[in-house]
């Protein structure tokens, strides 16, 4: 993905399993304590945008589409819907010049399971969502090998470095050479400088979090699997902002082509709406002379007993990518995150982030991300 100073606006998406028609993983209801599996509800395909003559045609067929789940449907037309739901994010992102979409690569995707003995299978459930995007000129950026324990496969040794290391690298390297050449960039990883807080919060699992080095020796080995597998595409590290970026960045900026920052400034607080410390933080890494983006950043839309609100979402959005936009060493922006899933995460005000509802209906600030996208790209 170009990383020129032409200013590119993206959108994250959380819910691959939606894309590859797949069901999602257990809500985490109380972290450490109680997962959980949540019916899916019905949702729009249209991204609130005009419904397109393949949509309409899916609808004579299924006038109840709108009102059912996506598991409602046979396998055979699951497909039709989830491949349908890609080519109107396409178009709509198209149409209001957004340049790419992050989403996660997740390893169970491809490999549910650790089978015994060497050999091991692999699918690839994102062909249709890859292509779509690809043939539509928007940009993908692939999150690799990213460990929280809901994209683990199942039989995974958690617990023995070399172990975990190896099954990665080999998983990792099937993904890369299956998409090579159609994934404009890849994220190794996932906030490399936030893994104890993962942890902490039972996003991650198991003895290997706390390995010593383990940071390096994972990136370094997918970002070798990176440049081995698919050397037209770029690499990127993304690091939490709130947490020493700047010593982060020179520690790991050797596996990247690009510096990501996650920037949430009124994650633990709904008051007063401010990116003024946005500037501070790209400063910090600065200095390692590579392009900046800002990889996630957002503001959830509830709950409103938290003082969360869709208009003042919708506030956010226009206040970030203002001050994005103003800042020379910021190449791009990516919103968190497209669209809320049936998934229910932890804390509460982690599953209002969405730009759209879980039903698919647009908030406020969908319409304002569209809006300041088309008038800066």
């Amino acid at each position: 993905m170009s990383t020129s100073k032409k200013f590119r606006f993206g959108v994250c998406i959380d819910d691959a399993w939606t894309y590859a028609g797949l069901r999602p993983p257990k809500s985490i209801i109380i972290p450490h304590l109680l997962q959980v599996t949540l019916p899916q509800g019905p949702f729009s395909v249209d991204f609130g945008g005009k419904r397109s003559a393949q949509e309409l045609k899916l609808k004579e067929s299924h006038p109840d589409l709108s009102t059912v789940a996506l598991f409602d449907l046979p396998d055979a037309e699951r497909r039709e819907v989830t491949r349908l739901l890609s080519k109107n994010l396409a178009r709509r992102l198209k149409d209001n010049r957004v340049n790419f979409v992050r989403c996660w690569f997740q390893w169970n995707l491809f490999q549910p399971r650790i089978a015994a003995g060497r050999a091991q299978s692999f699918r690839f459930p994102l062909d249709d969502f890859v292509k779509v995007l690809h043939d539509s000129s928007i940009n993908i950026i692939g999150v690799l090998g990213n460990g929280y324990y809901r994209f683990l496969p199942m039989g995974l040794d958690i617990d023995k470095p070399e172990v975990y290391l190896a099954r990665l690298a080999e998983s990792s390297r099937e993904i890369v050479r299956h998409y090579r050449g159609k994934i404009s960039m890849w994220q190794l990883e996932n906030e490399p400088n936030w893994w104890v807080e993962h942890f902490a919060s039972d996003w991650r699992r198991g003895g290997i979090w706390l390995t010593k080095n383990l940071q390096d020796l994972i990136l370094s080995e997918l970002c070798a699997i990176v440049r081995e597998e698919d050397r037209g595409s770029q690499t990127m590290i993304n690091l939490e902002s709130d947490n020493n970026p700047s010593a982060f960045a020179k520690s790991y900026s050797k596996y990247s082509d690009v510096i990501g920052l996650d920037f949430y400034p009124n994650y633990a607080s709904a008051s007063p709406i401010t990116v003024s410390e946005l500037s501070r933080k790209v400063d910090a890494v600065r200095p390692e002379g590579k392009p900046i983006m800002i990889t996630e950043t957002g503001y959830p839309s509830g709950p409103s007993l938290f003082g969360y609100s869709p208009d003042k979402q919708a506030e956010y959005v226009n206040s970030i990518c203002e001050k994005a936009y103003s800042i020379d060493a910021v190449t791009s922006l990516g919103m968190w995150r497209l669209s809320d899933p049936y998934w229910l995460s932890f804390p509460f005000q982690e599953n209002s982030f969405g730009l759209i509802d879980r039903r698919g209906r647009p908030k406020p600030a969908w319409n304002e991300y569209l809006r300041q996208a088309k008038e800066k790209s």
